[in-house]
């Protein structure tokens, strides 16, 4: 089995969503992290996953459709 760099992109569409979660939970429940961290974290992990997303979307999903 070949592993290629497209295929660690499917870790990251599970990976980032969770860097998003931490940081809404923090920000909704006031964690004692600066705000500044917090907006930090929302923003990578929203361009990550759809950096990652659309890799995935392009690499995998419209492959497989094409070969039908």
């Amino acid at each position: 089995m070949k592993i290629t760099p497209e295929d660690f992109d499917i870790l990251g569409v599970a990976f980032f969503p969770s860097i998003i979660g931490i940081a809404l939970y923090a920000l909704i429940t006031g964690n004692q992290l600066p705000d500044w961290v917090l907006y930090y974290l929302l923003f990578t992990g929203t361009v990550g996953l759809i950096i990652d997303g659309t890799i995935v979307d392009i690499m995998f999903l419209r492959k497989k459709k094409d070969r039908n």
